[in-house]
């Protein structure tokens, strides 16, 4: 009974998707993605890694689209802490298209700013170590590294994005 009704259930499905019943599987298709694409995402947040390890930093790096929502966290061997902050200060770069060095110094003059960083602090860490991404003149994300010293962590992404700034114009 078991093998009749498995048939059955195949045959329908089978039926039903006729991709399925098909040797080879049905294209991929891939639609246009807000923020950077993956090898972008990836080429950034590796690069930014690999300036931290010629610095001697084990570090972690995050690279989220213009919603800040997540495209890319990598954390290096060795890096001190869960990849926390790293997300949080790409958001904050592409939310407030601001680099973390221009958002930390305003948080502590600007009132209304910081009450808008403490009301969505589980969102936003305007810290520097973090950019936001621009392409054709607008924003389409943020990039970050942290768990090493901010002015480190600075220079580290500013050299990973440096390398792919051709690509951004």
């Amino acid at each position: 009974m078991r093998r009749f009704l498995y048939a059955v259930t195949v045959a329908g499905c089978l039926a039903v998707n006729p991709a399925l019943a098909e040797d080879k599987p049905a294209p991929v298709t891939y639609t246009e993605v807000p923020g950077p694409a993956l090898p972008l995402a990836l080429r950034l947040a590796q690069g930014a890694l690999d300036a931290c390890h010629a610095k001697g930093l084990s570090a972690s790096a995050a690279v989220v689209d213009s919603d800040g929502r997540l495209k890319v966290l990598l954390r290096a061997d060795g890096a001190p802490k869960p990849p926390v902050a790293a997300p949080l200060k790409a958001a904050a770069a592409a939310h407030f298209d601001a680099p973390g060095s221009d958002m930390e110094p305003r948080e502590k003059t600007d009132t209304a700013f910081a009450a808008e960083l403490a009301a969505h602090k589980d969102l936003y860490n305007p810290h520097a170590g973090s950019l936001p991404l621009h392409k054709d003149g607008k924003v389409f994300g943020g990039f970050a590294v942290a768990d090493v010293p901010h002015a480190d962590a600075d220079a580290c992404v500013r050299a990973a994005l440096n390398a792919v700034a051709p690509e951004l114009k």
